[in-house]
């Protein structure tokens, strides 16, 4: 990948996978270490085929999806189950510390930990990376070198 090309790829999946901004605190911390630790990445991946359907949902991307109603309904009842045993019973005391300090906001925190994880993991696979590099053989090098060029003194 060129070297453009893997700053504007980077930048691009910071923003789209960013967390958000939390005070390292140790109850967040135990969260999202109890998620981490009691997930496989067989369940990461239904986190992010749960992301892909939700994001087809949208008119402007629909069209790219053949998942049928089925597929949706499955995969709802499969990451339901993933969140009740993770909140209920893998994770349960983290949980409720976790309420405890900062309420339902705060209980967000070890789910979109657990999806940067999960996103992490499939955008590994070289069909993934490559479709993200796609994108770098329409760059205008030269435009990029003048923006990024060291200014002389």
């Amino acid at each position: 990948m060129k070297p453009f090309a893997t700053l504007a790829a980077a930048v691009a999946l910071a923003v789209s996978l960013a967390p958000a901004p939390s005070a390292a605190n140790p109850v967040v911390e135990a969260s999202q270490s109890c998620f981490s630790d009691n997930t496989t990445g067989k369940d990461r991946k239904l986190l992010g085929k749960w992301i892909f359907l939700a994001l087809a949902g949208h008119p402007e991307i629909a069209g790219y999806s053949s998942a049928t109603p089925a597929d949706h309904e499955q995969t709802s009842r499969e990451l339901a189950a993933l969140f009740m045993r993770l909140v209920t019973e893998d994770c349960a005391e983290e949980m409720k510390a976790l309420a405890t300090i900062g309420g339902t906001e705060a209980m967000k925190l070890p789910f979109q930990h657990l999806g940067q994880i999960a996103m992490q993991e499939l955008m590994n696979h070289k069909d993934v990376a490559g479709n993200i590099g796609a994108f770098e053989k329409y760059l205008d090098e030269a435009k990029l070198q003048a923006v990024f060029a060291p200014q002389g003194n």
